[in-house]
């Protein structure tokens, strides 16, 4: 005799028979929750204002995000003092009218929310949003059209928000030695 199982019962079975979760680190002795403990980090008491002065948007790419953390953090003294819109593609999606309310949407609830007078934007070259570095033919075309477009968007921006300060940076990836840098141009 044969059975007909109903989908709702193969995808039951499927659900006790597949792990959950993340299973990257399956080792009981490095998980972070044991026995459903919730985790808690200390914040600065900064951190409970209900506001901002800046918003800072870049790629996801995870070659720079380390970098970006660092730069945002240190360099430009804004720890604990700005929102983060990570995209991928960042700043393509800004220019590109197919996907400019999408940016513009969370930029603006950033303003309304946070009272953000200042963005940051970080463009990187071979970015996948654009196709990589090869898709410009040559390094002088690709770092002209990604100044071009930090420009446009601080225009945009501006436009938007006619009181916001743009600061713009246009970062890459140098070889130096045995090590890889990230670079961070200020874009003028």
């Amino acid at each position: 005799m044969k059975k007909n199982f109903k989908p709702i019962y193969f995808v039951i079975a499927l659900f006790f028979l597949i792990p959950t979760g993340c299973t990257y680190n399956n080792s009981s002795s490095t998980d972070l929750l044991v026995n459903n403990q919730q985790i808690a980090t200390e914040i600065n008491p900064q951190t409970a204002r209900t506001d901002c002065d800046t918003l800072v948007i870049t790629c996801i790419d995870y070659r720079f995000a380390l970098a970006n953390q660092e730069f945002i953090n240190n360099t430009l003294g804004l720890k604990d003092n700005y929102d983060h819109i990570s995209i991928p593609g960042g700043i393509y999606n800004l220019v590109n009218p197919e996907t400019r309310e999408l940016l513009f949407s969370k930029f603006a609830l950033s303003v309304k929310l946070h009272l953000i007078n200042r963005a940051v934007i970080i463009s990187h070259k071979d970015c996948g949003g654009y196709g990589g570095s090869a898709s410009f033919g040559s390094e002088i075309a690709e770092n002209e059209t990604l100044c071009a477009d930090l420009r446009t968007a601080r225009e945009l921006l501006i436009e938007k928000y006619p009181t916001l300060e743009v600061n713009l940076f246009l970062e890459s990836l140098v070889k130096e030695g045995d090590q890889v840098r990230v670079h961070f141009e200020k874009i003028p």
